[in-house]
């Protein structure tokens, strides 16, 4: 299930604990998987800063173009989306615990 999928499910009202238990647990695997690309494309940022190819560029630069690439805009789109998956966690975490 995608993520903005997940999100809309968890926030009806209502759901069994079997439910809530069920889209924490997907919530978290998203997460992890999520938290793995984030590595991967921050290496890949990491090598890009270092590129000796670009030493006529002001570090300032260096970001900014970094930012522009696939790669950073994806980094950008998994930041946010990983803070939202964080919120729905504890919110689901906050329900369960209502629950017992």
């Amino acid at each position: 299930m995608k993520l903005q999928e997940l999100i809309t499910k968890v926030k009806e009202q209502g759901l069994s604990k079997d439910e809530l238990e069920e889209y924490r647990d997907q919530l978290s695997e998203l997460f992890a998987q999520m938290q793995m690309e984030m590595a991967d494309i921050e290496k890949e940022e990491a090598m890009f800063m270092a590129d000796h190819t670009r030493d006529d560029m002001s570090v300032a630069a260096r970001k900014i173009w970094w930012k522009a690439t696939g790669s950073g805009q994806r980094l950008i789109v998994l930041k946010r989306y990983c803070l939202a998956t964080k919120e729905m966690l504890n919110s689901l975490k906050s329900r369960l615990y209502s629950i017992y």
